[in-house]
């Protein structure tokens, strides 16, 4: 783990940390990482984690709070630890990774980057939103909050605006937000890179419009036939790639992110499977499956019925 340079500038509280066996590193930062991403941490949670009894999960917020004095208050109405004013991370967390563990639920509080068991080299990432940002984000969904953000978008330029954000989702090229936009009204996707600025607005309340289960695109879901493009001479080269039984494969998927899927995979969505076979190597055999999906701009050769 790779202390964060910004922050335990004594030499104690530094050494103290170094020389914690693992199994307490482990828990020091899972606090962290905890405190950071939802703004808040219990005891609780740190003994189902890590199956150890409540005494020794009080003694490491007893030793994170002599670690960062400022990283941590103790709410005694709500019975919780919640993140403090002057909050710096005790470790560097790269973002990507970050991401990563995020999406796969609230986890490990790991930190820097760790060699993998066998050689591999994953893609090269061109988009890394802000670490700060994310915290944000991740804070209000955990509590249930609106967001104020400032959002530059290519149409509108730079505004502010109120979100209820519910879910951050991976498009295959870069991170975005799924939440309920107050000044439209209505359920939108905001990148992570175009947030300026970020506020959880603590003393919001939601209505039943704003939640997750209104947003019907999120839980519509929709199943894809994908075929080796017909104008391919050698299509079984496709169907292995892909694993397709029969020569199709079926991909059940949220409407919100169908649009994506089909852009990140070049699937030709025209009528006549017309688009040129050096980008498009699949093709939509369904185009009707498409009906209602409301982000279709960008799906490749896709019209939109008249």
């Amino acid at each position: 783990m790779k202390l964060n340079k910004h922050d335990l500038s004594g030499s104690k509280p530094r050494t103290l940390l170094e020389e914690l066996p693992q199994a307490n590193r482990d828990r020091i930062a899972h606090i962290d990482f905890t405190l950071l991403f939802k703004g808040e941490a219990v005891r609780a949670d740190l003994v189902a984690r890590f199956s150890i009894a409540p005494t020794q999960a009080t003694k490491d917020f007893t030793l994170y709070r002599e670690l960062a004095p400022g990283n941590i208050e103790y709410d005694q109405k709500l019975k919780l630890h919640k993140r403090g004013e002057a909050f710096e991370p005790l470790f560097d967390y790269d973002v990507v990774r970050t991401l990563a563990t995020i999406s796969q639920g609230y986890g490990d509080g790991f930190t820097g980057k760790v060699k993998p068991p066998l050689a591999c080299e994953a893609p090269y990432h061109l988009n890394k939103p802000s670490l700060s940002i994310v915290a944000k984000v991740t804070e209000a969904i955990h509590k249930g909050k609106a967001l104020r953000i400032t959002y530059v978008s290519l149409s509108s330029g730079e505004t502010t605006r109120e979100i209820v954000p519910h879910t951050l989702v991976d498009n295959g090229l870069r991170w975005h937000v799924r939440g309920f936009d107050r000044k439209h009204n209505e359920f939108r996707d905001f990148v992570l890179t175009r947030i300026k600025a970020a506020v959880v607005l603590e003393d919001s309340r939601l209505s039943e419009a704003e939640l997750e289960t209104q947003d019907r695109q999120w839980n519509r879901f929709v199943e894809l036939e994908l075929v080796p493009h017909p104008r391919i001479e050698h299509s079984e080269a496709i169907e292995l790639d892909y694993g397709m039984t029969g020569g199709m494969m079926k991909v059940e998927i949220r409407a919100a992110t169908a649009g994506y899927l089909l852009r990140l995979w070049n699937v030709d969505c025209s009528e006549t499977a017309s688009l040129s076979t050096s980008h498009c190597q699949l093709a939509l055999n369904n185009s009707a499956a498409l009906y209602g999906v409301q982000n279709l701009a960008i799906a490749p050769g896709y019209i939109q019925p008249a």
